[in-house]
């Protein structure tokens, strides 16, 4: 319950940080990652990079082209598959939101030492993939 609630903690303050560019912290994310990436993505990416399902990626897509922030391209090669990028906002909307988070990030990180920090980001990243490959 302390990792449900803690977060619960992450989310509500990051949702705070997010309000003033009218975004969610899922849609921020999916800013984020097409930010971080070098090529346009295949929402499956996406939805894998974040670790949801498509339908919530499609409708958060959905969202963030009503928006001017995305576009949605077919692909060269497969054309059953879209691909999507950031467009010239939504690249603008991202550059201005993450230092804001990531300084706030910072903050929150500095009640644990560097090698507590790198203990938790370890354990969760197993807790994850140990639930990921549960049945349950």
């Amino acid at each position: 319950m302390n990792l449900v609630y803690t977060a619960d903690l992450l989310v509500k303050h990051i949702s705070s940080l997010l309000q003033p560019f009218g975004l969610s912290p899922a849609s921020g994310l999916v800013l984020s990652n097409l930010a971080d990436s070098e090529s346009p993505l295949p929402p499956n990416k996406i939805a894998d990079r974040l670790i949801i399902s498509r339908a919530t990626v499609t409708g958060l897509i959905d969202s963030l082209e009503r928006r001017g922030y995305v576009q949605r391209h077919p692909h060269l090669s497969d054309r059953r598959m879209l691909l999507v990028e950031l467009t010239d906002s939504g690249r603008q909307v991202a550059n201005a939101f993450r230092p804001i988070v990531h300084q706030h990030q910072k903050v929150w990180l500095e009640a644990l030492s560097e090698k507590e920090q790198k203990s938790l980001i370890d354990s969760l990243q197993r807790l994850q993939a140990t639930l990921l490959d549960s049945d349950i």
